[in-house]
């Protein structure tokens, strides 16, 4: 049995469809086996970026990248079949003459993957292992106090330029330098998050000023007030119209 509770939110960003949001999130928390935890964001200046977005969560949860081995090879292996896949979507055929260069330069996105074995260890906590490329965020917080930012520690290293993952594999090359990994161990009692990068902007500048930001996502109890939370801020200017997620995981 599970002892992680979890629950996703995203919204797209101000003036798109909810079906427009780039962000995609997936949990898998079976009876057996390790839980797997994913947020990816794709490039809005790429072709076809939530189709790649879905696609890389996807392939995590389904077959969880090895970090132990993790290099160039073996991550180039892992995303040829994402990168075929993602092929098969575009509707090639329809595209129009300005767009197909665009298209063929390929989707662009960030992936952050979460992996906790539900094993528990003699403290009664799980280990866990975390791989990201680019900047969604996952934080942990124990004994109300922020215990660790992963894998940026600070607002200021949040930019336009994050690193990304392409499907076209022309594009992903030296992709192993930008790959970052982490592991740990969550014990009762700690809070996860795991963001796209709008949001992980905001808890970050909350954490520096001396506040808990985790109250605050806790507290929005239903998509509407998650959704009517993400729209104050926007408009007070607290955090970037962009796509927006959040996942939490309570571990009891």
């Amino acid at each position: 049995m599970s002892m992680l509770k979890t629950r996703s939110l995203e919204t797209a960003k101000a003036g798109n469809r909810p079906d427009e949001c780039e962000d995609v999130s997936r949990i898998w928390v079976s009876g057996s086996g390790p839980a797997r935890i994913v947020v990816s964001d794709g490039a809005s200046e790429s072709a076809f970026a939530r189709d790649w977005a879905r696609i890389l969560a996807s392939a995590f949860v389904l077959r969880p990248l090895e970090l132990d081995r993790l290099d160039d090879a073996s991550l180039a292996e892992w995303l040829a079949p994402c990168g075929e896949e993602w092929s098969q979507v575009v509707p090639w055929g329809r595209l129009p003459w300005h767009g197909q260069a665009k298209t063929r330069a390929g989707a662009m996105a960030t992936l952050l993957g979460l992996t906790v074995d539900l094993a528990s260890d003699p403290e009664g906590g799980y280990a866990w292992e975390a791989v990201a490329i680019g900047d969604c965020c996952m934080f942990v917080v124990r004994d109300d106090l922020l215990a660790l930012s992963f894998p940026l520690e600070s607002s200021g290293q949040l930019n336009n330029n994050p690193s990304l993952i392409c499907s076209n594999p022309a594009n992903n090359r030296g992709i192993e330098d930008r790959v970052h990994r982490m592991q740990g161990q969550c014990l009762p009692g700690d809070l996860l998050l795991l963001t796209s990068d709008a949001l992980a902007g905001w808890v970050l500048r909350e954490c520096e000023a001396g506040r808990r930001p985790w109250e605050t996502l806790l507290s929005l109890e239903s998509y509407e007030a998650w959704s009517a939370w993400v729209a104050e801020q926007r408009r007070g200017q607290t955090m970037r119209n962009d796509d927006t997620t959040l996942i939490t995981v309570e571990v009891e």
